[in-house]
């Protein structure tokens, strides 16, 4: 049964256990992002929980951080555990459910037009020392292609400016740049809605590396089974989540930028600041004791490299070749940089065939480094994955290094005249630490295999827990 919104989540991950309320008051500035941190440090990847502060300072709106910030919370946005989670996003997206409009939804139980517009209203921490102002760090915009009418969500960094203003960084290659650009060649203003608190299905839609035309909103109803609710907006001509904490209106003007940043990235590292484009708000609605959902960046691990999760699922639906059995964008390589994957091979050579077929995806175009494993190999068991480079690996024979390919533009690496010039280009490396098919190779070790099963049933009697 799918969640009628964020708030049904909330309740669910509350019930088992997820969830911590903060009742202490927090300052937005600085010290918010600081407690995420520290929660972070001490949850790790897999133990950190919901934050809801209850009290910002000088607001009555709680901020929630960390809702899908491990791999349990985010496989429960679509019912279902983390070892099945790729194969589930798999066959649900197969089967897109379009969004349906209906004629009212909690979303709009304040509305703010006019004069009444204040983005203060909105309780918007600054979250790290060097951030360039308070950030909306969970905005899904929700755009048109003004050619096509194809719709486009996705998330992006959002600087609060001022009471009525927004700032939004989105690169050349980013789809809600690529549709405003044919807006504003028109001399026309781009119209956008920026959804804040929503079912968490339509969050993972967004971070998902979909081709440009691909309707997020239907992949989310595919996910969730069951279509997106969404209510016409106020001010402009596009459709809004009905069930979500807030929603912003308002409109990107040709050729007029502001400066914006720098901000924490989710690479751990500032991203530098420069004059980008920014949303004069129209108006704002949202729903009686709407909650702010954030999401802190920071150094892995951070939420938002977890709600990257989706990439790997992508990189399986997407990769041309059989042999995928599993695969792994681990948390330290920025969940996404780094690709492990483990494959049943069948001939030689087929290893690095393999990592060239992740990189050809859509979803692998920020992998930097591909290791290839066999399918004995956990790729999300990093012990193991060193095993085999340690033992199945030859530098000189399983390396293969391809220069001068376009990589992540976050990446703080990458030569600073290709992040100027916007090439953004790296060269990228397949690691192949799979054992030859051809050539004899020592057996692993393990016990004797029915004395082995014998004991995994009998397990209790020995009394290890």
């Amino acid at each position: 049964m799918p969640y009628k919104g964020l708030r049904d989540f909330l309740d669910r991950v509350e019930r088992e256990g997820e969830l911590t309320r903060v009742q202490s008051e927090v300052d937005l500035d600085y010290e918010l992002g600081a407690v995420c941190s520290r929660a972070y440090d001490l949850g790790g990847v897999d133990n950190s929980k919901v934050l809801i502060f209850e009290r910002p300072r000088g607001y009555g709106t709680p901020v929630g951080v960390n809702v899908l910030g491990t791999r349990k919370r985010y496989s429960m946005a679509i019912d279902t555990t983390p070892d099945k989670f790729n194969q589930q996003w798999v066959t649900r997206t197969q089967n897109p459910v379009k969004p349906v409009v209906v004629d009212y939804g909690p979303c709009k139980e304040n509305i703010h037009t006019g004069e009444d517009v204040d983005l203060r209203e909105l309780p918007v921490p600054i979250w790290n020392e060097k951030d360039g102002g308070p950030y909306i760090t969970l905005g899904h915009y929700i755009s048109k292609d003004p050619e096509t009418g194809q719709r486009n969500v996705a998330i992006y960094r959002t600087q609060y400016h001022d009471r009525r203003t927004v700032g939004i960084m989105a690169t050349m290659r980013t789809h809600i740049n690529m549709q405003w650009r044919k807006a504003h060649a028109r001399g026309e203003s781009f119209p956008v809605a920026i959804a804040i608190g929503v079912d968490p299905t339509i969050t993972l839609a967004a971070h998902a590396p979909f081709p440009y035309g691909v309707d997020e909103l239907a992949m989310a109803g595919g996910l969730r089974g069951g279509p997106v609710e969404m209510v016409r907006c106020e001010t402009v001509p596009l459709e809004a989540p009905a069930t979500a904490e807030w929603v912003l209106e308002g409109e990107v003007r040709p050729n007029v930028l502001r400066k914006e940043g720098p901000f924490g990235e989710a690479c751990g590292y500032y991203g530098d600041g420069g004059d980008f484009e920014f949303v004069e708000i129209k108006a704002i609605t949202h729903r009686n004791n709407p909650v702010h959902q954030a999401a802190y960046i920071r150094k892995p691990p951070s939420e938002v490299l977890t709600v990257k999760r989706c990439w790997e699922a992508e990189v399986v639906r997407q990769c041309p070749l059989p042999g995928l059995v599993k695969l792994s964008l681990p948390e330290g390589g920025c969940s996404g940089a780094v690709a492990i994957a483990s494959i049943k091979k069948t001939f030689d050579g087929q290893g690095k065939m393999m990592g060239m077929g992740i990189l050809g995806t859509q979803a692998g175009r920020c992998a930097k480094i591909v290791i290839v494993v066999d399918e004995d190999i956990d790729p999300f068991n990093l012990t193991d994955v060193l095993w085999a480079m340690s033992t199945r690996f030859q530098p000189e024979r399983d390396v293969e290094v391809i220069k001068d390919v376009a990589g992540w533009g976050l990446d703080p690496s990458i030569p600073k005249r290709d992040q100027e010039l916007g090439t953004n280009l790296v060269s990228k490396m397949i690691i192949d630490a799979t054992r030859p098919v051809k050539e004899p190779f020592p057996e692993v070790i393990a016990p004797k295999k029915d004395v082995m099963e014998r004991v995994k049933r009998e397990w209790q009697k020995y009394g290890i827990t």
